[in-house]
């Protein structure tokens, strides 16, 4: 666990914290919640440097805003999060370090929802994710799979979604998968918490809770406007890669197995003006030429491989989605080294693409990802550790809070337990994001865009319930948070 600043007057920072009952820089930021450090101590604080670190000087914090819920993080989990804890009556901040919400979906360009529909074409996944969809679709922002298609088998129907997209049509059977449009759903999720009374913070790092022992109390984040503080009687972590966990004192994993899709992370790309039937008369004809311009290309340094946007007036640009091993997904140094080499194979396959490849002569790289695709990263231990024995399990959890589509054959559908929400030994604080208490084979399998709105949507409903009834995160009603949920469009077994 980082710890800060240490006092000089022969008082050690853990006989500190003990003294003041609080952890984590906010301890000498606050002083104790609602408390200025004394002038007595700040005098006795020093900043020194040494060859490997420095100590700071203590310094006082300016406490912004009193919240009811804050959400660290303005991704699918944040958003989930953050709506619905507004609209469940909770006065609701949400700290979001880019300039835009979505994470992923947006930013990321990762702007494909996987199947929310089982293999018999019956929606298991809705609430905020099917608001989401139906918003894009009034601005004919979405493109999926006809509704009367969903769960069919016929082989021509099959063919075509698949050719459109592998993700409309996985196995033998057509889906419910959804392309959808980055930068329109930018201004809708601005829009949605504006009209849920969300107070949003962009361009603000949300870099450690304020501890007091083992509770919450709050979010430090850095912005342009300096440090500051939000207080809050439930802080829910919606970072992704778990950024709060090792400053709440909460255990975490990290290991993931380099053989899983979630160790890699990507760097996306758009390619415009690409005359696409042109390119697919050529496919259609030269299959062996193309497949030897597909080795040429990758023996040069670049990526080959491509998606078509398929949403309305692109019809002509291309979506590339390459993947890079890494050593970790929250190492600066690492997301710096992808971040370059992205780039430099970005122009390498773009380059060959132009002069090479038929369709592509007149084409011109027109986006890339302004944060780069992450998967994996810390997940927390939780009061359950959801694992692969439970995506056996044909039984719903008692406090069951979303349902997922399960590609197993035997068992269509995989339940999700609130308790994988909560940090084992941590108290007011959620984890609503891909960091969730689970293993690793079942994070690489429930960790993408959709699983993580609808985490989010619980978690924000459990903490508006929890400060609404004065009841602690782990005592609150289940059957009154699966009643809500379902109310807010969620399906939910029973």
């Amino acid at each position: 666990m980082k710890l800060p600043a240490e006092v000089d007057n022969g008082m050690t920072r853990r006989k500190f914290f003990k003294n003041t009952a609080m952890t984590g820089a906010a301890a000498f930021a606050m002083g104790g919640v609602g408390m200025a450090i004394p002038v007595s101590a700040q005098s006795a604080i020093s900043t020194q440097i040494s060859a490997k670190t420095i100590r700071e000087a203590a310094r006082e914090t300016k406490v912004c805003r009193t919240t009811d819920v804050v959400v660290v993080g303005g991704g699918p989990g944040g958003i989930g999060a953050a709506l619905a804890a507004a609209r469940s009556g909770a006065d609701t901040v949400l700290i979001e370090r880019y300039e835009h919400l979505g994470g992923m979906g947006t930013g990321g360009l990762v702007t494909i929802i996987p199947s929310m529909t089982d293999r018999n074409g019956k929606q298991v996944i809705a609430g905020i994710t099917q608001e989401w969809i139906k918003r894009l679709d009034a601005r004919e922002a979405a493109d999926y799979p006809k509704k009367e298609h969903w769960g069919s088998t016929d082989k021509k129907l099959v063919d075509y979604y698949r050719n459109r997209s592998p993700f409309y049509a996985t196995g033998n059977s057509v889906g419910y998968s959804a392309h959808i449009d980055a930068e329109i759903s930018k201004c809708l999720f601005q829009d949605m918490m504006k009209e849920a009374g969300v107070k949003t913070y962009l361009h603000s790092w949300g870099t450690e809770p304020i501890m007091e022992g083992y509770k919450a109390r709050g979010v430090i984040f850095e912005s342009k406007s300096g440090r500051q503080a939000v207080l809050a009687k439930v802080v829910i972590d919606s970072t992704g890669d778990g950024d709060l966990l090792p400053y709440a004192g909460a255990a975490f994993e990290t290991q993931i197995n380099k053989t899983l899709r979630m160790s890699n992370l990507s760097f996306s790309y758009w390619i415009d003006n690409v005359n696409l039937k042109k390119y697919e008369d050529y496919k259609k004809s030269n299959a062996k030429e193309l497949a030897e311009k597909t080795r040429e290309v990758r023996k040069l340094g670049g990526n080959p491989g491509f998606l078509t946007s398929n949403l309305k007036n692109q019809e002509n640009v291309v979506w590339c989605f390459p993947r890079y091993p890494n050593k970790s997904q929250y190492d600066v140094e690492e997301l710096t080294r992808v971040e370059f080499l992205g780039r430099k194979e970005m122009l390498i396959t773009h380059d060959f693409y132009k002069k090479n490849m038929p369709g592509f002569e007149r084409s011109f790289i027109v986006l890339s990802n302004s944060q780069l695709g992450t998967r994996g990263g810390r997940r927390v231990v939780g009061d359950y550790v959801v694992t692969q024995k439970d995506m056996k399990a044909q039984t719903p959890f008692k406090d069951t809070i979303a349902v997922f589509p399960n590609m197993d054959a035997q068992n269509p559908l995989m339940y999700m337990p609130y308790r994988c929400l909560i940090p084992r030994n941590v108290n007011n604080l959620l984890v609503a994001c891909r960091a969730f208490s689970s293993d690793e084979v079942v994070n690489d399998s429930f960790n993408l865009i959709h699983h993580c709105v609808c985490l989010g949507q619980a978690a924000g409903t459990a903490a508006a319930q929890s400060v609404k009834s004065g009841v602690d995160l782990r005592k609150i009603d289940m059957g009154a948070l699966q009643a809500s949920l379902k109310k807010q469009g969620v399906i939910l077994p029973g």
